[in-house]
């Protein structure tokens, strides 16, 4: 038997999908239905020992790649199966984005602020006064800051054994931005997804140069290491969701995104911003390795630092959405 990872059912072995929730069966013994609901529970010294010295192997971060993956794939279908096919086939490229990305994430569609779009608590904002081509590279942009966050709570939930909770939740959320570096790698890996699936030339690597400008000393060696080092991290991090995302932007989906970005900007492309895409990945038992460092990092800030109001407003935050 397989017991869901999600809300704790029993399922036969041969189960893709389980019978109760839908959500995609993990077929491994470390998974199973301890619930974690408290951060005193979750920040012990025993679970900072576990993240420390049992480290993800590069079969499970893989596993968890396809339990995301075959997620999405599930509720994309389940969304699909709503429309007509000719609905479907009148559907633009931007609505078609759309309905992938909810198959993942929420989306709320905002007409106030300066951002073009934002990433929280499993909820993608966006500025629906935005033209059609930049909601979409918006949407894949924001929708990857969502992925990550996934990678890291099934990676943790792998580690401690757990099932996912909103107090996990926001621990990882705030063990992605708990830091200048942990910030850099995210904003990369979400411009370079980004990059993917749009136009050549049309790239915008702002938020990125913001970050470099806020936290650090380009001149300093140090601080051009760490830069460096989450850079390359994020680019190997994205290769794996290009990949994943594949399954869904299908080569005609790109195309119509193509055209969409060729009606709706009147300008040539410019190619100074892709100056600062790289081809460098890390090797996979590196990459893991780097997120067992992150995760454990995390737990020694949290527990060395009176972090219960910002854990539980994160927290909070989580609870609202998920049960929006």
């Amino acid at each position: 038997m397989v017991y869901c990872s999600q809300c704790g059912s029993k399922n036969e072995e041969d189960n893709t999908f389980c019978n109760k929730c839908g959500s995609a069966l993990i077929k491994t013994k470390y998974f199973n239905i301890k619930a974690c609901d408290d951060f005193n529970l979750l920040l012990s010294h025993q679970n900072q020992k576990i993240v420390e010295e049992l480290s993800l192997s590069v079969d499970a971060y893989n596993m968890i790649i396809e339990n995301i993956k075959d997620l999405g794939m599930h509720n994309y279908k389940e969304q699909l199966a709503i429309y007509t096919d000719s609905q479907i086939n009148n559907m633009d490229a931007l609505s078609k984005i759309a309905l992938i990305t909810l198959s993942f994430a929420k989306i709320n569609y905002k007409s106030r602020g300066a951002e073009l779009g934002s990433y929280t608590f499993n909820l993608i904002n966006i500025d629906d006064r935005l033209d059609k081509a930049n909601q979409i590279g918006t949407l894949i942009h924001e929708l990857t800051h969502h992925l990550v966050s996934e990678i890291f709570e099934q990676a943790l939930m792998y580690l401690l054994e757990v099932k996912k909770s909103d107090t996990l939740e926001a621990f990882v959320w705030f063990a992605l931005i708990a830091s200048p570096t942990s910030l850099l790698m995210h904003e990369y890996c979400a411009h370079t997804v980004e990059g993917r699936f749009i136009p050549h030339g049309y790239q915008n690597y702002g938020s990125f140069n913001n970050l470099l400008d806020k936290y650090f000393d380009l001149e300093n060696n140090q601080d051009q290491e760490a830069i460096h080092s989450n850079l390359v991290f994020g680019n190997s991090i994205a290769e794996d969701l290009i990949s994943l995302l594949e399954e869904f932007i299908t080569p005609d989906l790109r195309q119509e995104i193509m055209d969409q970005f060729k009606k709706d900007f009147n300008y040539a492309p410019r190619y100074d911003q892709i100056l600062l895409e790289s081809k460098e990945l890390l090797d996979d038992e590196v990459k893991v390795s780097l997120i067992n460092i992150l995760l454990g990092i995390s737990f020694d800030l949290a527990r060395k630092n009176d972090l219960n109001e910002i854990l539980n407003n994160f927290r909070t935050s989580y609870s609202e959405v998920n049960r929006s």
